[in-house]
C-alpha cells in the first residue's frame, strides 16, 4: 500500500558537510538552492508521500548515500480497511512538486534582513517586528515617491504664440499615474 512518507529534519551524518549534504540533496530532488536551503531549517519537511514500503526504503537509502539522515513514517492507521482509502494517480513528479510546494507556502521573507521562515510576528534572524517593518517600509516608498513628484515639478511646457507665451499642461499617458513606484504596486 502506498501509504508511507520519506521526512527529513535537517540533520546529516557525522563524517559527512551539510554544504555538501545541501548540494547533493538540491541536485537529486531536482530543486533549487533556497529550497534545499529550507531543508536545514531544523522543521521536519516530507520529502516525499504516499510511497510504497519498499520506494520509501529507497528514497531513504538514496538520502543517506547522499549524507542526509531521513526517517520512514508509516501512516497506515491500525486496524483499517483497505477499501476505504482514495487512491491518488498523479505521477511521482507531480506529487513531489506538490509536497515542495506545501512545504514553502508559509513562508515569508524579513523585510530587514531577507531572511526566510515560517510567517511569524518577529524575525527568528535579526529580531525585527516584521509588520512594523513592512509599515516603515511602505512609509518611506511613499515618502520616495513623493519627492520624486516634487522633483519633476509641474508638468508644464511653453507654446509659443507670435505675441506671447503660453503654458500649457501635459497630459499624463495612460500607466503613469501612480509615479515611478506606482507599477511595483500594479504588479503585485
Amino acid at each position: 500500500m502506498a501509504n508511507y512518507q520519506v521526512l527529513f529534519s535537517g540533520e546529516v551524518s557525522q563524517q559527512a558537510d551539510e554544504d555538501a549534504v545541501r548540494d547533493n540533496l538540491a541536485r537529486e530532488l531536482g530543486i533549487d538552492a533556497r529550497k534545499a536551503r529550507q531543508l536545514f531549517s531544523g522543521r521536519t519537511v516530507v520529502i516525499k508521500s504516499q510511497l510504497n514500503h519498499e520506494e520509501a526504503l529507497a528514497l531513504q537509502q538514496l538520502l543517506g548515500e547522499c549524507g542526509a539522515i531521513s526517517r520512514v513514517k508509516d501512516l497506515t492507521p491500525k486496524n483499517a480497511n483497505v477499501a476505504d482509502f482514495r487512491v491518488d494517480r498523479r505521477s511521482s513528479q507531480t506529487a513531489a512538486q506538490q509536497t515542495l510546494r506545501d512545504v514553502t507556502a508559509a513562508h515569508g521573507d524579513c523585510p530587514r534582513c531577507g531572511h526566510m521562515q515560517l510567517e511569524a510576528s518577529h524575525c527568528a534572524h535579526c529580531g525585527v517586528d516584521i509588520v512594523a517593518a513592512r509599515r516603515e517600509q511602505h512609509k518611506e516608498d511613499l515618502i520616495i515617491e513623493k519627492k520624486i513628484r516634487e522633483l519633476r515639478g509641474p508638468r508644464t511646457i511653453s507654446i509659443e504664440k507670435p505675441d506671447e507665451v503660453v503654458p500649457a499642461e501635459i497630459p499624463e499617458l495612460p500607466g503613469q499615474r501612480g509615479g515611478v513606484l506606482g507599477w511595483f504596486k500594479k504588479s503585485s
